[in-house]
This record gives structure tokens, C-alpha cells and sequence, in this order.
């Protein structure tokens, strides 16, 4: 009989390691990761635009579901693209490939085909063969021509192609949360759950291409923790963000709200925008439960692991649904080639 993998499996009981882990992480966004101010002109009608950028990604969205691969090899590979083309070049071949990317749909669109190509090579167990992408592309590049793209793309990045993604840094501080609360798996999984989803929808938003990841992820976390638990669990897991937020080196709370607002339209678009943080986590509101929390681990930078160092304990099942991820079939996108003003393959 196969054994059921427990959500919190998925995530790590070493703090320390947690801690040592995001720090490193951060430290790269400000190094070999860093975030470039954005690279599209919406007053310029020669560019491309956010709308291509985002059927680009929803269409290797559905290459990785056709492929059963892993939606994070999406968020890098359109890291590596938004990178690329916000950073100053380093070649006259890279600002060539560029200034075509930024202007004709069909570079653009052979530069994140390059780009997944090359995610997936870095990130997936197996690889797919550049013919074999041609065959998905139905033949509009050939495998040399998608080759010849990924060699300036990486060459363009100094072959730095593995970045942090935003899913990564939310698991990360899930991970530091953990030995503080004692809630049930379900709800862990929901946690967890909603947050994949949350860093996936930022995927597809040009907005986010200028965040940094650890932007991204606390913002997904924090409202995934607002939208699916009661006020105890918003007050006591909100009071532990803060002091996360305080230990390391994420952005500020007017930063980390514009980012809040920003998913919560992308994940409910019909309510208003008045509307969309009301009952929110204030990241300014918490410095009594903050204060607690500090007084009570004074004695360790780090969360102390075992029943002591739990400040709540709740054993009360879950009453909400799972919500599913958006998904897109290679069917779904073909469908949509005529209404498009962006060439898909």
C-alpha cells in the first residue's frame, strides 16, 4: 500500500539551514541576480508588449503540463528571458538579439522558446532535444536556430542561469513558520498549495519581472494566510512573518503591500481595488505580537524546535476547498492563435 506524502514533508524542520539557505538567496538578488528596472515601453507602439510577454508564458505553461514537468522551469526560464533583455549587454551579439527581441514578436518569442529549452536542461531530470522542440514549435524555428538563441541568451548572462525562484523563497519561509505552530496537515497543504499558485500567477505578470523573488514570495504568503484562516491564525502567523521580515533583508511593507494588491487582482480580478485588501495582515500593525515573539526567543536567532517553542497549538480540521491551479493545454493555446496578435508556434 502506497504511504501518502504528508505537505510538511515537503518542507524542512532545520532552521538554521533555512535561515543560512534564504540568506544566501537574498544575497543573490542583489548580486548575480539583480533586479533591473523594466524593459518594456508601453507608450512605445514598436515593442512588444506585457500581453505577449504573458501568452508566452501561458504557453510554455502548457508545453511543462503536456511534458509533466515542473511549473518553476517556467519561472526560470522567463527570469533568464526578463534579465537578458532589462541588463545592460555584454556582447554586440546580445544587444543585437535584444533590440530584435524588444521589437519583433517573433525574436521574442525564439527567445523564450531558448530560454525554456535551457531551463529545462538545468532544472529537469531529463532533457528535451532541440529537434524535439522544433517539433512542439511545429517547425517556426528550426533546432539550429533555436541552438544558435540559446548561446547568445546564455552567453548574454554569463551563463548564470539558475536563479532563485519565487516558489523557492516561499517554501523557505513556510519552512521557518513550522516548528512555531502546531495546525493540521491540511492546512499546511493549503498553505503551501496556495502559495504555488499565487507565485505562478506572478509568472505570468510583467509587474512582477522587477520585483525581486523574496518580494514576490513573502507577498504570496501573506495572503495566502490572510484569504484561508481565521483571525487567531492571521494575528499569530502574521506576527511570525514580521519578525521574518525583520531577520532578513526583504523589502519594506509599502513594497511588500504594492505587491499584495498586485496578486490579489491577478488572483481575483473582478473585485475591486478598494476592495482587495480589506481584513488584510497589516505589516505595520503587529509590533505588540512582534515584541512577544522577540522577548520569548531572545535567547537563539533562530525559532527553537520541540513543543516548547510552539506559541499556539490549534488541532481543528480545515474547512476550505482546495483551489486548483490554472492550467493551459497545448490545445487551449492553439485555439487561441487567430485571436492573437502574437505568432504562437
Amino acid at each position: 500500500m502506497k504511504m501518502t506524502m504528508k505537505p510538511t514533508e515537503n518542507l524542512s524542520r532545520d532552521t538554521e539551514a533555512v535561515a543560512d539557505s534564504l540568506s544566501a538567496m537574498m544575497k543573490r538578488e542583489f548580486t548575480s541576480y539583480s533586479c533591473y528596472d523594466g524593459y518594456l515601453n508601453p507608450s512605445d507602439p514598436t515593442m512588444v508588449t506585457a500581453d505577449d510577454r504573458k501568452k508566452l508564458v501561458d504557453w510554455c505553461y502548457g508545453v511543462v503540463d503536456h511534458c509533466q514537468l515542473s511549473r518553476e522551469t517556467v519561472a526560470s526560464a522567463m527570469e533568464m528571458v526578463d534579465r537578458f533583455l532589462s541588463m545592460p549587454s555584454n556582447s554586440a551579439d546580445a544587444a543585437r538579439v535584444c533590440n530584435e527581441a524588444l521589437r519583433d514578436q517573433s525574436k521574442f518569442q525564439l527567445l523564450t522558446i531558448a530560454a525554456l529549452y535551457s531551463s529545462i536542461k538545468v532544472n529537469e531530470r531529463v532533457a528535451l532535444s532541440s529537434e524535439l522542440f522544433s517539433e512542439i514549435c511545429l517547425r517556426s524555428y528550426t533546432a539550429e536556430e533555436i541552438e544558435a538563441m540559446e548561446r547568445t541568451l546564455l552567453n548574454g548572462l554569463s551563463w548564470r542561469c539558475n536563479a532563485p525562484t519565487a516558489h523557492q523563497v516561499g517554501l523557505s519561509i513556510l519552512s521557518l513558520i513550522l516548528p512555531y505552530v502546531d495546525i493540521p496537515e491540511v492546512t499546511w497543504g493549503f498553505l503551501m498549495d496556495e502559495t504555488k499558485y499565487l507565485t505562478e500567477l506572478a509568472v505570468q505578470d510583467y509587474y512582477f519581472s522587477t520585483q525581486r523573488m523574496s518580494t514576490t514570495a513573502l507577498a504570496a504568503v501573506f495572503n495566502v494566510v490572510n484569504d484561508t484562516s481565521t483571525k487567531v491564525r492571521r494575528q499569530t502567523i502574521g506576527a511570525f512573518l514580521r519578525v521574518i521580515m525583520e531577520c532578513f533583508d526583504f523589502d519594506d511593507s509599502e513594497q511588500i503591500n504594492a505587491a499584495r494588491r498586485r496578486l490579489n487582482f491577478l488572483a481575483k480580478p473582478d473585485t475591486q481595488e478598494d476592495e482587495m485588501m480589506d481584513d488584510e495582515i497589516s505589516l505595520e500593525s503587529l509590533e505588540e505580537s512582534v515584541e512577544t515573539i522577540k522577548a520569548s526567543n531572545s535567547s537563539s536567532s533562530h525559532p527553537k524546535r520541540g513543543h516548547e517553542g510552539h506559541f499556539w497549538h490549534e488541532k481543528d480540521e480545515l474547512g476550505h476547498e482546495q483551489v486548483v491551479s490554472p492550467s493551459s493545454s497545448l490545445r487551449d493555446i492553439s485555439s487561441e492563435k487567430q485571436d492573437s496578435s502574437l505568432h504562437f508556434c
